[in-house]
């Protein structure tokens, strides 16, 4: 994206000890100040319940659960802290103490919970338990307790990461569910994993006493990725009076076996200001002549909408093509449409679903990345991805190993291939890029979807909007991160999220 943007957007990290120990070093702030700074965040988020419940374990996590406990400790609040485990850090001896000192009350998971219970929403649980520091298997007696207090109808607020996901978003056996994560000092890359998704809730990153972008200018720690956000959406303008719909470019849906995909795609393309939409037969001739076949030579038995164009050849002034929703596994069809794009390496392409199966998909992504011209945009799901690095001769990869490895196969395919923009579908969608002028490869995240999405269709609408943007003359990943963030905003405001269909999310995306 443009530069101006990318400076406003907040940066995701893997491993934050390291800014932790660069403040400290750099701003002289001691751990003291640092654990004050995130009591208080902490407070704030709490502020209105009198009921307060704190689960504190045996490390810095849980001395910022005792450092809350101490600073909310009033006549008018009943604050009890559940210790999970004996204090072993030294800071969190320090701050049990503390607390123990103004009176705080503590108590057994039984009381805890029996607590929680007992008020239901006028509650709040506080996870101060693991945080970022976990690894490795809960105990037993944490994850008996966890899902305790996740069957109750508390508010739940998490110290810094739900206790139970990993540092690389990873859940192992269960995870507190939070309503609401402070996460202290920048955002972490954990919260932001298809299986964190349910259950950080609302995230907000605290200061720990000093400006965030302090915070993270220590040099030997690069982001992970860049968070995208509902300021960054940019969609379609035409500021021009005098415009014609040529000045918004024309876009080529190929159709295949399933035509409802090509028809979703190209709907959805004509509703994000593509000035001309058509979709074209996918088995054509390299000489420009359809393939015969009564079966996919005709349109006859496709019920186009009345505003999209067909024909059996790309129109001459095509400036973008989706290719791949719908096509099925014939390799006629494959071949001649990588051909053709092959053969018109300037005009930018959205590929998808079946293109990632084709044979002559590593040599066109390898001459297309080398040749430094055409913007070419890459949509898979996780199956799909798997597909895609095994054609690339990338290796081999189950879909979960595809999911929970996202940013270390993201980095391995774009670096592979400069250029090329993927845009790696899911619950969490990630995007990526290497691009020629820069020695890594960016990572862009894009959490704000929601389970409407989940439905035959979603992906085409997704490929739609991006070949419009595409066709508009947008770099690929202009179009990739502002056609994700459309499509994932646009799900929010459906109002029954079981009842999404494609044609429904278009007309959503047309009221953001």
């Amino acid at each position: 994206m443009h530069g101006c943007i990318i400076k406003t957007m907040q940066p995701i990290f893997l491993d934050t000890r390291i800014l932790d120990s660069h403040v400290r070093e750099h701003f002289l702030l001691s751990h003291d100040i640092m654990m004050e700074n995130a009591a208080a965040a902490l407070e704030r988020e709490l502020c209105a319940y009198n009921i307060v419940v704190i689960f504190a374990g045996a490390g810095n996590n849980g001395a910022d659960g005792y450092a809350l406990a101490r600073r909310i400790a009033d006549n008018a609040k009943t604050v009890l802290v559940c210790p999970l485990d004996e204090p072993k850090s030294d800071l969190c001896k320090t701050q049990a103490l503390r607390a123990r000192s103004v009176g705080i009350t503590f108590c057994t998971v039984f009381e805890a919970v029996a607590c929680l219970e007992q008020h239901k929403k006028n509650a709040v649980a506080v996870d101060c338990i693991f945080g970022s520091g976990f690894h490795g298997d809960l105990p037993e007696h944490v994850v008996s307790c966890i899902r305790q207090v996740n069957k109750t109808e508390a508010f739940c607020i998490a110290c810094d990461v739900p206790t139970g996901i990993s540092m690389q978003g990873h859940i192992h056996t269960t995870a507190f569910a939070a309503d609401i994560t402070v996460t202290m000092g920048a955002l972490k890359w954990c919260l932001f994993s298809d299986a964190a998704k349910n259950y950080v809730g609302h995230i907000v990153c605290a200061d720990l006493g000093i400006h965030r972008s302090h915070f993270e200018s220590c040099s030997e720690c690069s982001p992970e990725a860049m968070l995208l956000e509902p300021k960054d959406l940019k969609l379609p303008s035409r500021t021009n009076k005098a415009a014609h719909k040529g000045d918004f470019g024309h876009t080529a849906v190929i159709i295949g076996e399933k035509p409802g995909a090509a028809v979703i795609a190209a709907s959805a393309a004509l509703r994000f200001g593509s000035g001309l939409v058509t979709v074209v037969n996918a088995n054509r001739a390299h000489n420009g002549k359809t393939i015969p076949s009564a079966e996919n030579n005709t349109f006859t038995n496709i019920n186009l909408p009345y505003d999209i164009m067909h024909a059996t050849d790309f129109p001459a002034n095509t400036t973008a093509v989706a290719a791949g929703m719908g096509l099925g596994r014939n390799k006629e069809s494959a071949e001649s449409a990588i051909t053709w794009l092959t053969e018109h390496a300037d005009i930018p392409c959205v590929l998808d679903a079946d293109l990632f199966y084709a044979e002559g998909l590593k040599n066109f992504l390898k001459n297309r990345s080398t040749a430094k011209c055409g913007s070419v945009v890459l949509t898979p799901h996780p199956k799909e991805f798997c597909a895609l690095l095994e054609r690339c001769e990338l290796g081999t990869y189950t879909v979960l190993q595809a999911v929970e490895q996202r940013a270390e196969l993201t980095r391995r395919f774009c670096t592979q291939f400069p250029g090329i923009v993927l845009v790696l579908k899911g619950a969490v969608v990630t995007i990526g890029v290497k691009l020629h002028n820069q020695e890594k490869v960016r990572m862009f995240i894009n959490p704000w979807g929601t389970p409407a999405l989940a439905k035959g269709g979603s992906g085409d609408v997704l490929s739609g909007l991006i070949a419009a943007l595409l066709a508009q003359k947008n770099s690929a990943i202009d179009a990739a991160c502002c056609a994700s963030l459309a499509h994932a905003l646009a799900s929010r405001i459906i109002r029954n999220d079981f009842a999404l269909t494609p044609f429904s999310l278009i007309q959503a995306v047309t009221e953001l």
